[in-house]
């Protein structure tokens, strides 16, 4: 799967304006439940309670335009996002505020008529526990969010640091993000959230140091350290390292175990990385140059837990079938070498197809979704992985990253396998 985004596409004209600004306000929250959101634009009514000139960073300067998200937590994590841009130039603010009137797991709460969150004299005393006003175009062309590497809890306007520390969370605490779009720009961002250990996301946020890790003093300038690190801990952890360059794409691919690699990249340089290792989930991110001299990536490994998901980038299918298409290669050769890692380790396999105007019957798409699962479980036999291990399940066109679609890839994307450890 390209991207794990759970997407909205909007249209010009009247649907675009009521889209848009459906979620500028706290009692109309995007509830978000998954990893991703976007593109979304930040266009609301401005709220003049979240702004107070001159508090270094507590609450936005001045009130602009903005969208609100509702994040229910699915269980104890270390929470980080990424605020992206689709405009390198929009400066994105964000507050980051816990609901302490949650009682329920549901965000639907805060659309009730009883005393919640999003009551104004609630609000009015609620302080964030997480904020980041920095200007985000010096340092990361646009980019905002929260980061395991991140040394402070809020970031003041200027030029600071645009990525704010990690926050440790416990199941079903609800937390509301606002974002201000400070420059009142009309181009739309994705919101990505690591909820770590519910997919294989990971935070590729270029950072200079992290706990437990010195950067190597014998890489020459030019080339940047990648460091494979426990999530948790930030232990340097021996993996298969695997780097496949998306942009250019005719240098050669590499191959390396390691808890460290240097790769030279250079501003606007695009690669694949996936990492394996015996007891964790395959971690797999896409990360693009920001300068010549980037300072390091970061992939972050989870350990194996139950009921823990791995969103497998680019196992794609032809449309209206369990054929696989050519990029698939790479991603079935990632989950082939988990399995082998980890022997003891059972799955569940399963399939999604594209259909987001339902143009097919409900069991059309089931039982192409079944073939596309069975695809996979077929080809982890066929390597020798004990099908005891291996079961596999079709959704159809239920929980499809892109509801509307708007092009080729974003289809390609709805086409995808989950996988889900068993035991």
């Amino acid at each position: 799967m390209r991207n794990f985004l759970l997407a909205i596409t909007f249209i010009a004209g009247f649907t675009f304006n009521t889209i848009a600004q459906n979620h500028g306000s706290c009692d109309k929250a995007v509830l978000i439940d998954t990893s991703s959101y976007g593109p979304v634009y930040a266009d609301g009514t401005p709220n003049p309670l979240l702004a107070q000139a001159h508090t270094n960073g507590t609450y936005f300067e001045k009130p602009h335009t903005a969208v609100w998200f509702c994040i229910d937590i699915p269980y104890d994590t270390l929470l980080t996002f990424d605020i992206v841009p689709q405009n390198p130039t929009d400066d994105l603010d964000f507050l980051l505020f816990k609901d302490e009137t949650a009682e329920i797991k549901n965000c639907t709460a805060c659309r009730g008529s009883q005393r919640n969150f999003c009551d104004k004299s609630a609000l009015v005393r609620m302080v964030p526990v997480r904020t980041n006003i920095a200007n985000t175009y010096y340092a990361s062309l646009g980019t905002t969010g929260l980061s395991a590497t991140a040394k402070n809890e809020m970031e003041p306007p200027g030029k600071h640091a645009t990525y704010s520390k990690a926050l440790p969370v416990k199941k079903d605490e609800r937390y509301y993000l606002v974002v201000d779009n400070y420059t009142s720009a009309s181009r739309p961002f994705t919101l990505i959230i690591h909820f770590r250990g519910t997919t294989a996301g990971t935070d590729t946020t270029t950072v200079s140091s992290a706990s437990n890790i010195s950067p190597s003093s014998k890489l020459p300038k030019g080339v940047v350290p990648i460091y494979v690190i426990d999530s948790i801990s930030k232990a340097p952890v021996k993996a298969k390292i695997k780097i496949v360059w998306s942009i250019p794409k005719d240098k050669q691919n590499i191959s390396a175990t390691a808890s460290q690699y240097g790769i030279e990249l250079k501003q606007g340089q695009k690669i694949n990385i996936s990492c394996a290792a015996k007891g964790y989930l395959l971690a797999q991110l896409s990360y693009v140059a920001q300068s010549d001299t980037d300072k390091a990536i970061y992939v972050n490994m989870l350990q194996i837990k139950e009921h823990m998901k791995m969103i497998f980038k680019h196992i794609e299918f032809e449309r209206g079938e369990a054929k696989f298409l050519p990029t698939s290669a790479e991603s079935l050769s990632d989950l082939l070498e988990f399995m082998n890692n980890n022997p003891t380790v059972k799955i569940l396999i399963k399939g999604f197809v594209n259909d987001p105007y339902q143009y097919y019957d409900y069991m059309y798409d089931l039982d192409l979704s079944k073939q596309r699962a069975q695809a996979v479980y077929n080809y982890l036999a066929g390597k020798g992985i004990d099908k005891n291990r291996l079961d596999w399940k079709g959704l159809g066109n239920k929980e499809m990253v892109y509801p509307k679609p708007a092009n080729e890839d974003e289809m390609e994307a709805n086409r995808r396998v989950e996988v889900e450890i068993v035991k």
